[in-house]
């Protein structure tokens, strides 16, 4: 009987580790996946950085611009979340679906 238990606890700890594993490996996909980051430009005239696209923070090649429109002046992320002061933080394009 105790061999018994010994061999079913050892299976549920070795399970329980490739559960967590697999839980894991998916959590570290899902990192790649973010939200998209609000894009800014600096507007001199008011002193602050004003919202002007939906970025994201992957780097796919092509910079987050003005309406995600190419051409436009670059867009940018906040310095420092909620301090509309200063945003140079470099984003990119979103993925067209």
């Amino acid at each position: 009987m105790k061999t018994f238990r010994k061999q079913i606890l050892s299976a549920a700890v070795i399970l329980l580790g490739i559960g967590s594993a697999y839980a894991t490996h998916l959590d570290s996909k899902s990192e790649k996946k973010l939200a998209p980051k609000d894009g800014y430009i600096f507007n001199h005239s008011v002193g602050t950085c004003e919202r002007v696209a939906a970025c994201e923070t992957i780097d796919n090649g092509m910079v987050c611009t003005v309406g995600n429109i190419p051409g436009q002046p670059q867009a940018f992320d906040l310095n420092t979340a909620g301090n509309l002061s200063t945003c140079n933080v470099e984003l990119f394009q979103p993925p067209v679906n």
